[in-house]
């Protein structure tokens, strides 16, 4: 039942006056007469009479006036009760991240960890299709992951943190003066593998492609920290995020490829909308701060 009408009709039933109950509700009076025709046709009960001294109530009226206090008051208790549990956080945030956002994300927890010192928030590293299941699933609080219109989906919020570009990554003692083109055809490709970090291996190909490159790599790997191991092995180079450099070991070389348009994607920061609204700005605000432009 709306509530709505039983407020109508318990303001009506103290007034006894169309006119000042009318005026309380902010309503017209022709509005609140068809609020009390609705509400007496759902209960088939007259609740007033109506005559030259106002709105006077029905036995019918009069016997139901407490509980409707009761339950409007009920009903008061319970969106008050809601309102409370939309301000508090839960006492677990799961956040997700993949190696592009590896900074921007150990910074972000680092400073919502001082925002919310009480909370628990658990940090992990996770292709961008499972951030994305998990999102769906609702497994998942906060995810710095490719953007891939997950921002389309019912529920969730998104914010622009960054465009990622594709590194080269070979030994530090191979030959500095080649160019992109050369390395990946005088060398062996060390790949992600697909089903690993699809998005990746998806840019890779893109890329390759737009360069007119048909590379059958000579190896694949299940995540970037043992291609890089690989790389400074001499095995072979590699195509990785170049966020890879906050991992990557003193012996290996990496090679930004800007300005190559096949070779960026943008990262976002997604997060649940049902995440409490108090904290949504804290989110915002602390996305912008982390902001960064492509990484020189």
């Amino acid at each position: 039942m709306d509530t709505r009408l039983l407020h109508a009709f318990i303001v009506l039933a103290d007034t006894q006056n169309y006119r000042e109950a009318s005026a309380r509700l902010c309503i017209s009076q022709p509005a609140l007469t068809k609020q009390i025709k609705l509400l007496e046709n759902q209960l088939s009960l007259r609740l007033f009479e109506r005559g030259r001294h106002g709105a006077e109530l029905t036995e019918e009226g009069l016997a139901l006036l407490p509980s409707a206090k009761l339950a409007l008051n009920h009903m008061q208790a319970f969106r008050n009760h809601a309102l409370k549990l939309n301000q508090e956080l839960p006492k677990i945030l799961n956040v997700g991240f993949g190696i592009s956002a590896f900074e921007e994300a150990s910074l972000f927890v680092a400073r919502l960890r001082e925002k919310l010192p009480n909370v628990a928030i658990q940090l992990d590293d996770m292709p961008s299709s499972v951030m994305s299941e998990k999102l769906k699933a609702h497994q998942l609080d906060i995810a710095f992951t490719r953007h891939d219109n997950q921002a389309s989906i019912e529920n969730l919020f998104s914010q622009p943190l960054k465009t990622e570009v594709l590194a080269l990554a070979i030994a530090k003692d191979y030959p500095q003066n080649s160019s992109i083109r050369d390395y990946l055809t005088q060398y062996p490709l060390l790949m992600l593998r697909a089903e690993r970090g699809l998005g990746l291996y998806q840019q890779i190909q893109c890329y390759l492609h737009s360069e007119d490159l048909h590379i059958t790599p000579l190896q694949e790997a299940n995540d970037i920290q043992t291609l890089i191991a690989l790389v400074a092995a001499k095995v072979g180079i590699s195509l990785v995020p170049y966020s890879a450099k906050y991992i990557a070991r003193d012996d290996i070389h990496l090679i930004p490829l800007h300005h190559h348009k096949a070779a960026s994607w943008q990262i976002d920061v997604i997060w649940q909308a049902s995440l409490p609204t108090l904290w949504q700005s804290t989110i915002r605000t602390l996305i912008s701060k982390i902001h960064k432009a492509p990484l020189e």
